[in-house]
């Protein structure tokens, strides 16, 4: 029977064949998501990817570099090499413009575990896509997106990352660790400063969140702080060392190596007990670390003035020969630089190995590495004269211009450590073969820090005083004839001196002089001053001044 009129019906707005594509496009994101082989996506693509929607794009994406074999880190995986993959692109091409926030980070999170890199403006166009979208995005859709762009060592347009800073400025208040953890570590990969106002919010948050924070996330954080010169407040540096010290047994090397380094680079000591943790962490896993890791562990402890105790760094030194060729130019100049600041004689060739090192390679040796490497060579004494005629002749062959003055009043130190050594020998120092050019520029430099060098310490003026009380005559913040160094006191005749050594002079957690204490005090003895020492440790602990009179005078 017909109907009759105003029986009829009709679609409102979906056809049939547009409900009929919904449901298929469901089917076919249910299919992508139950695979447990990525073969099984594979194969979805080769039969459906003429009807894919934008989700199906996504998630195909997704499900790929889910399931992709292992092929090493930071390998491209083969999957983008199928003809599967390559209809993936196109779709999405074709499809962006229909991508919610969600497929965005999906497609680029992807894109960046699998390693592929995007032929064309590819990434721009997601980009500029993204910026449209932004404010729909949750903090783990903008953080992933970062983080895929900086992963693949692409840096988005500027307009990209001020709308992404901004979005994950304004959603602070719902970040989790991860999300502080990748948008930090993504700018800072891209050298992009996102801002002071996220940078102290990301801070204040990840405070807040820090017993939720995984190691490696700890250690990311620190890392992008650091290498953004953003110091977040010791609210947040002291919250993460101390949970470094309650979960140090979950720290990976790299992360144990990355915060050290970031704290050393922030100029921030986050405490012995933090410090002593992760240096017994190193002794215990020193042949894990790579060579870089060694080289930065050292250099950081050292930068902090930690002493790390002798077994690790003897440990560290016995790696550092095992596997020298490992090491990078700068690696093997930090870690000898570390020795000789926390002044500790390896018990090994090191010394040795490592000069040679230099040696074959010197011509991958910046100049910031060679004074690093002379002066540290120097401090801990010379290597065989030959060693270090071979080095000098390489010396002569680098332009005087290329040192900046921090790396000329190393060097100049050296060639006063190495005179003085000769003279103590009775033997003719291997100095004289500095080049005269260097020499003369490097001196100039060390003799304007000597005379800027001055300034009082108020332990100082104490045993200043009481060397007056005593009739000692003295003068204090003395420089010596030849201009060449400056003394704490000089008594009458100039030949006897008196060092007022404060904490500075000695590693932070215990009474180890440090290399430049060390150094200071062999140039004088060389050139014939008698030193005398008056450590903090030993004046604070005196109780009045007739304490004091005695102390000064058997001094």
């Amino acid at each position: 029977m017909q109907p009759q009129p105003g029986q009829v019906g009709r679609y409102i707005g979906v056809g049939v064949k547009r409900m009929s594509d919904q449901n298929h496009n469901k089917a076919i994101t249910k299919r992508l998501a139950s695979a447990v082989h990525y073969q099984q996506v594979l194969d979805v693509i080769a039969d459906s990817v003429q009807h894919f929607d934008e989700v199906n794009v996504a998630t195909s994406l997704h499900r790929l570099a889910k399931l992709q074999p292992n092929t090493g880190s930071n390998q491209c995986s083969a999957l983008v090499y199928t003809p599967q993959f390559q209809q993936l692109v196109a779709a999405i091409k074709r499809l962006l413009h229909r991508f919610e926030a969600q497929a965005v980070s999906n497609t680029m999170w992807a894109f960046a575990t699998l390693a592929y890199y995007p032929e064309g403006d590819l990434l721009d166009q997601i980009a500029s896509h993204a910026i449209s979208i932004m404010p729909t995005f949750r903090p783990q859709a903008t953080s992933n997106t970062l983080w895929a762009y900086a992963k693949l060592a692409y840096a988005p347009s500027p307009a990209m990352l001020k709308a992404s800073a901004d979005q994950l400025e304004r959603d602070l208040a719902k970040s989790v660790p991860q999300d502080i953890s990748n948008t930090l570590w993504a700018f800072a990969t891209l050298r992009h400063y996102p801002g002071r106002s996220l940078m102290a919010g990301a801070a204040a948050q990840a405070i807040i969140t820090i017993q939720r924070f995984k190691p490696q996330e700890i250690a990311n954080t620190l890392w992008a702080y650091a290498t953004l010169a953003q110091d977040p407040g010791p609210g947040l540096l002291d919250a993460m060392a101390a949970q470094m010290v309650d979960r140090i047994a979950q720290f990976r090397p790299q992360a144990v190596s990355n915060s050290l380094w970031a704290y050393a680079k922030l100029g921030y000591n986050p405490g012995r007990e933090m410090l002593d943790v992760a240096a017994r962490k190193a002794s215990h896993m020193l042949h894990q670390y790579t060579s870089q890791e060694i080289a930065n562990t050292l250099w950081s402890l050292a930068t902090l003035e930690h002493h790390p105790g002798v077994q690790m760094l003897d440990l560290a030194a016995h790696q550092i020969v095992r596997r020298i060729e490992q090491f990078s130019p700068q690696d093997i100049a930090n870690s000898v630089w570390a020795f000789a600041k926390i002044y500790h004689y390896p018990s090994c060739d090191l010394l040795q190995a490592a000069a040679h090192y230099c040696l074959r390679h010197w011509h991958r040796f910046k100049p910031q590495e060679v004074a690093n490497m002379f002066w540290a060579l120097a401090i801990l004494k010379p290597g065989a004269p030959e060693t270090w005629r071979a080095l000098l002749d390489k010396l002569a062959l680098v332009p005087a211009a290329s040192f900046d003055e921090a790396d000329q009043h190393q060097i100049f130190q050296a060639y006063l450590l190495l005179e003085g050594q000769g003279s103590q020998l009775g033997t003719p120092s291997v100095a004289s073969l500095f080049p005269p050019g260097l020499l003369e520029d490097a001196a100039t430099i060390w003799k304007q820090a000597i005379h800027r060098s001055g300034r009082m310490s108020k332990l100082q003026e104490e045993v200043s005083r009481v060397l007056w009380s005593l009739g000692v005559i003295h003068r204090t913040d003395h420089i010596t004839m030849d201009g060449l160094f400056c003394v704490d006191i000089a008594l009458e005749n100039d030949r006897v001196i008196i060092e007022v050594d404060g904490p500075s002079h000695f590693a932070v957690n215990s009474r180890r002089p440090l290399g430049r204490t060390i150094g200071h005090r062999s140039m004088l003895e060389a050139r014939g001053y008698i030193v005398r020492s008056i450590p903090y440790y030993e004046w604070n602990v005196l109780e009045g001044i007739e304490e004091q009179k005695r102390y000064a005078s058997i001094a």
